[in-house]
């Protein structure tokens, strides 16, 4: 299956003043790796910025995610370490780019760049919902810190735009 997410913000302290449900910087992240651990090799995960923050645990980050055995796609977003770009482990993407038919982005794109696409598939925003049905939001804050299938965003657009 393929799944999307945002915003994990690993080893970013800040995080936790936007997170008051987590006590540690660690308990935050060990909340995230949790819900990558379930994913198989036949998974894939996009993971659409803000990934990873530079902290000295940058490495330990690294180490963890290469025991995950579903491939993960990286969209690089405005907090992420420079270092990513450099890491084997991931599949780095464009930072617009088209998927089944939606744009994929770290921050929600213009109104007028969606065209012909379904919706615009983004994180970023955190808590906040776009007013408008062609924007999902993939962001943990918004998806109770669930990764989110393509499936679910399938689901929502045929009911949301009849398709």
């Amino acid at each position: 299956m393929v799944y999307f997410t945002s915003d994990t913000h690993l080893g970013h302290n800040n995080i936790l003043k936007y997170r008051p449900q987590f006590s540690s910087i660690e308990e935050h992240d060990t909340a995230i790796f949790d819900s990558i651990s379930k994913l198989t090799k036949r998974d894939d995960l996009f993971i659409l910025g803000d990934f990873i923050f530079d902290s000295p645990n940058y490495q330990h980050y690294i180490d963890t995610f290469s025991k995950f055995p579903c491939k993960i796609r990286l969209v690089m977003g405005n907090h992420d370490s420079r270092l990513l770009y450099n890491e084997p482990r991931f599949d780095i993407q464009l930072p617009l780019f088209s998927y089944k038919n939606f744009w994929i982005s770290h921050c929600p794109i213009h109104p007028r760049e969606l065209r012909s696409r379904i919706a615009n598939i983004h994180g970023h925003l955190h808590g906040v919902t776009i007013d408008d049905p062609h924007y999902f939001n993939v962001n943990l804050d918004n998806n109770n810190f669930q990764l989110v299938s393509l499936d679910t965003i399938k689901s929502h657009y045929k009911e949301q735009l009849c398709i």
